[in-house]
């Protein structure tokens, strides 16, 4: 009897800690004392935001452990800008780091403290130094759109194209310039096909490890036989074959690197500033030139498979951008960043591309670094963060008829100019001081590379129909299918 007393007693104590726990946060659907809402959540294509009407934009998902859910602009653009520095650290899982990073606290991406803010700053002044969105970088782009197009030209079967290697392969080889100095011709790069369907194996195999979160949390659970590889050993094993890749390219780099030259490469670029900074190691420059890598790459490239087939399947939009291009820029020279202020239509269909084929469905959590509010709220110190842009780009009501794809939308009356209310709410970049930092390369390369596919070709679904419905994970990808390319 007293045995039972006792436990009533620890399962009563248990449940008031739990529910006092719950009361510290804003309000969320009802969670299952340390279930949570687990069985609420779905972790494919569309997470979190079933909730967001019925809490009016914030609300808390015990999944088990307390993430506060952002699916407002406004409260998104308070937590992020106005309140930035309560909101800068990233959250990391007690395994993140160990499994992901090359380096514990390094690169861009995972990073907080010191160790973000160096890496950032180094990495921003590095990219305006090369001219990023000016002659320098835009050049680059060209070249690789220039070998992007010839490989076009020399597919025998238009009929049935795969656009997903062709895109690939230009931006990989765009940022291994950027970085390395170097480009990998499209008859001869052997080497990097097998490192890019390596690096997009294990971002399909991480967004459908089910079971991850849980060794993300609890660590330990890597010590059981069998059980802990399969949730978590596996998958550092994998994040370690693909940075190996970037490791060995940034050492080769680092062997031609002349201290009284002036830096052609990142790698050359961080390598001048390390000498005055003891935060800026090799093993940073490796973890940050790595975060470059994965995030530039599978983002871009993806954005631009979408952009495909949504103007395959919206040929009237396909054929106002096409009528553009031809009048701006016509057909004996590759587009440029000079055209882009008389391409108002162009730059519409970017972001209402951007806005419909959001590529990241889960963005990565932050942090409070102390306790603060939002929308009124009192958000606890340490608290986890999510701010769901994919729901703001989806159902914004800014955004009239959010599931249509209209470029339209973005214009003024007059067709001249760009809503600036629209843009303002089109955050597929994120905001606020942790905003993409390879932002302005993304966007050279989204304008530079439709516009000159667009201007070289007119493309058409096959005999089977377009489907805009992504494969069910939390990376929007597409599904794999041909467009017919008509010159």
């Amino acid at each position: 009897m007293v045995v039972v007393l006792l436990l009533l007693g620890a399962l009563t104590a248990a449940l008031w800690w739990y529910y006092s726990l719950v009361r510290k946060y804003p309000p969320g659907p009802r969670p299952i004392p340390f279930i949570g809402n687990m069985h609420q959540v779905n972790f494919g294509s569309k997470p979190f935001g079933r909730f967001a009407k019925q809490f009016d934009g914030i609300y808390t998902l015990f999944a088990p452990f307390p993430l506060i859910e952002l699916t407002d602009y406004n409260l998104i653009k308070e937590a992020y800008i106005e309140k930035g520095e309560d909101f800068i650290d990233r959250l990391s899982a007690p395994g993140a780091d160990d499994v992901f990073n090359y380096v514990s606290n390094g690169g861009v991406i995972q990073s907080s403290g010191a160790e973000w803010r160096e890496n950032r700053r180094a990495a921003l002044h590095i990219l305006r130094d090369f001219g990023m969105g000016k002659n320098v970088m835009e050049e680059l782009v060209k070249n690789s759109i220039t070998e992007y197009v010839s490989c076009l030209k020399s597919i025998e079967n238009k009929d049935s194209v795969n656009m997903r290697w062709p895109l690939l392969l230009m931006i990989a080889n765009i940022i291994n310039e950027v970085l390395f100095g170097y480009r990998y011709k499209y008859d001869d790069c052997e080497r990097l096909k097998d490192y890019v369907t390596d690096f997009c194996a294990v971002l399909t195999e991480i967004a459908n490890a089910k079971l991850l979160p849980l060794g993300l949390a609890f660590p330990s659970i890597r010590h059981i036989p069998y059980f802990g590889y399969h949730v978590l050993t596996v998958h550092k094993e994998r994040f370690q074959r693909i940075n190996k890749y970037v490791e060995e390219n940034v050492r080769e780099t680092m062997k031609s690197y002349d201290p009284d030259s002036t830096p052609t490469t990142f790698v050359h670029a961080y390598a001048e500033k390390m000498k005055n900074n003891e935060i800026l190691t090799e093993d940073q420059l490796i973890a940050t030139s790595a975060d470059f890598y994965f995030a530039g790459m599978e983002t871009t490239s993806n954005t631009l498979r979408w952009a495909v087939l949504y103007l395959a399947k919206h040929q009237q939009v396909q054929d106002k951008l096409r009528e553009e291009i031809l009048s701006v820029i016509g057909r004996d020279r590759l587009p440029s960043l000079s055209d882009k202020p008389k391409m108002i239509y162009a730059q519409a269909c970017i972001h209402e591309l951007q806005r419909c084929a959001n590529v990241l469905r889960i963005n990565l959590l932050r942090c409070t670094k102390r306790e603060t509010t939002i929308g009124g709220h009192t958000i606890p110190a340490g608290a986890a963060i999510h701010a769901d842009i994919n729901y703001v780009l989806a159902n914004d009501p800014i955004f009239v008829d959010p599931k249509e794809f209209r470029p339209e939308r973005y214009t003024a009356e007059d067709g001249k100019s760009l809503r600036k209310e629209l843009l303002e709410h089109t955050i597929a970049f994120s905001v606020g001081k942790r905003a993409c930092a390879g932002e302005g390369l993304a966007r050279v390369e989204l304008f530079l590379c439709l516009l000159a596919t667009i201007q070289h070709y007119r493309i058409y679904p096959t005999d089977e129909p377009i489907d805009l419905e992504p494969i069910p994970q939390n990376f929007a990808v597409p599904k794999e299918q041909n467009v017919r390319l008509v010159p």
